[in-house]
């Protein structure tokens, strides 16, 4: 496995790993894990976690198995169908289309913005792609 295959998360886990079987505090981990890895450091809290969690034996660096309550609002239909409606009329807002295809606010922004890709820009939805063409166009 390449560096570039893994996770900073993970980088960061062996790294914890290694430094608290070396007998390194958990406050100095985090202060060299922060100089390295900038803003994508782990937080403090889960650099202590992970340190405990180490010291006590545990030898996996990757999550264990969370029973977590399936994501069950985002399936294809309900992409489709927020899909339909942004195309439809650009101009609705994220509380209009959660009542028409009856889900949270929250699973229809997801929708919107991780699957469909779309940003509000100027009160409607505009496809990443094509802010960036447009952007691309002014530029020259």
């Amino acid at each position: 496995m390449s560096e570039k295959e893994v996770p900073s998360s993970v980088a960061q886990r062996i790294i914890i790993k290694f430094l608290s079987r070396e007998g390194i505090k958990p406050a100095e981990i985090l202060r060299r894990l922060t100089a390295q890895f900038g803003d994508e450091t782990l937080s403090r809290p889960r650099v202590f976690a992970w340190h405990k969690e180490f010291g006590q034996g545990r030898e996996k660096v990757e999550n264990e198995a969370h029973n977590r309550r399936p994501r069950t609002s985002i399936t294809e239909d309900n992409i489709r169908a927020i899909r339909q409606l942004v195309e439809g009329d650009r101009r609705l807002t994220v509380a209009e289309i959660s009542s028409v295809v009856g889900k949270s606010y929250g699973s229809a922004q997801a929708i919107i913005t991780d699957q469909l890709g779309f940003r509000k820009v100027c009160a409607s939805f505009v496809a990443q792609k094509q802010r960036d063409m447009e952007k691309a166009v002014d530029d020259h």
